[in-house]
C-alpha cells in the first residue's frame, strides 16, 4: 500500500465506520432500544488493530523488529487483531425481534463484519509486507498463516468463553489456563477445534484472495 492508497483506503473505511454508526443511532432513536450498541466498541477495537499495525511498520524502518518497542508492539497489535474477525459471530444476535425490520439489522451487521474484516486484512497485509523484506515469500506466508491460526482460537475463546482483549492484559494467567488445555489436547474440545478450524479456513481464503490484489509486484525477500 502506498501512502495514497493507505489514505484513500482509510477514508473509505471511515465513511462505511460512520455510516454503521449512524444506522445503530437511527435504530436507537426509532425503537428506543440499545441491542447493538456493542457495534461502536467493536469497531474502535477494529481500528485499533489497524492503528497498531501502522504504528508498528514505520518503527520498522527505524528499529530491529526485535527491538523491545516492537515487540511490544507485535504483541499488542497480536491480541488486537482477532477483533477484526470476531464481528462475524455478532450475526448470533440477529434475531426477529419485532423492534425493526431484521433485514436492517442483518444490513447493521453486515456493513459491521465488512469493515472489520477489511480492517483486518489490512494491517495483515502492512505487516505480511514488512516480512517479505526480512524473509523468504514461502516463510513470510507460513507465519501469517499461524497468525490467522491463533486468531481463530481467540475467536473461540472469545464468543465461548467470553474472554476478551483486556482479559488477556489483566486477567493473563485465567486465560493461559483456558488456552492451555485446548492446545494440549485440541481434540479433547471438539467446539474449540470446530471453531478454530472454520474461522482459519474462512481467513485464510479470504486474505489469499486480498493478496492476490493487493501484494507487491516485486520483494525483496524472493
Amino acid at each position: 500500500m502506498d501512502w495514497d492508497w493507505q489514505k484513500r483506503f482509510g477514508l473509505a473505511l471511515g465513511i462505511l465506520t460512520l455510516a454503521d454508526s449512524l444506522l445503530l443511532c437511527f435504530r436507537i432513536i426509532l425503537t428506543g432500544t440499545t441491542r447493538y450498541s456493542f457495534i461502536p466498541w467493536n469497531l474502535l477495537l477494529a481500528w485499533a488493530s489497524l492503528a497498531l499495525a501502522v504504528i508498528l511498520c514505520r518503527n520498522l524502518r527505524h528499529h530491529r523488529w526485535l527491538s523491545w518497542p516492537n515487540i511490544a508492539l507485535s504483541l499488542l497489535w497480536l491480541i488486537f487483531l482477532p477483533n477484526t474477525w470476531y464481528v462475524l459471530t455478532d450475526f448470533i444476535h440477529v434475531v426477529p425481534n419485532g423492534e425493526i425490520s431484521q433485514l436492517y439489522d442483518i444490513v447493521m451487521i453486515s456493513l459491521l463484519v465488512f469493515v472489520g474484516f477489511a480492517l483486518g486484512f489490512a494491517g495483515l497485509f502492512l505487516v505480511h509486507r514488512e516480512l517479505l523484506n526480512r524473509i523468504r515469500a514461502l516463510r513470510s506466508y507460513i507465519i501469517i498463516e499461524l497468525i490467522i491460526l491463533f486468531c481463530g482460537f481467540a475467536i473461540y475463546l472469545g464468543r465461548d468463553l467470553r474472554w476478551n482483549t483486556w482479559d488477556v492484559i489483566t486477567n493473563p494467567g485465567s486465560v493461559l489456563v483456558n488456552v492451555s488445555d485446548s492446545v494440549i489436547d485440541p481434540f479433547g474440545n471438539p467446539r474449540a477445534f470446530n471453531v478454530t478450524a472454520l474461522f482459519f479456513i474462512l481467513i485464510s481464503l479470504l486474505y489469499l484472495a486480498f493478496w492476490i490484489v493487493t501484494r507487491p509486484s516485486k520483494t525483496s525477500g524472493d
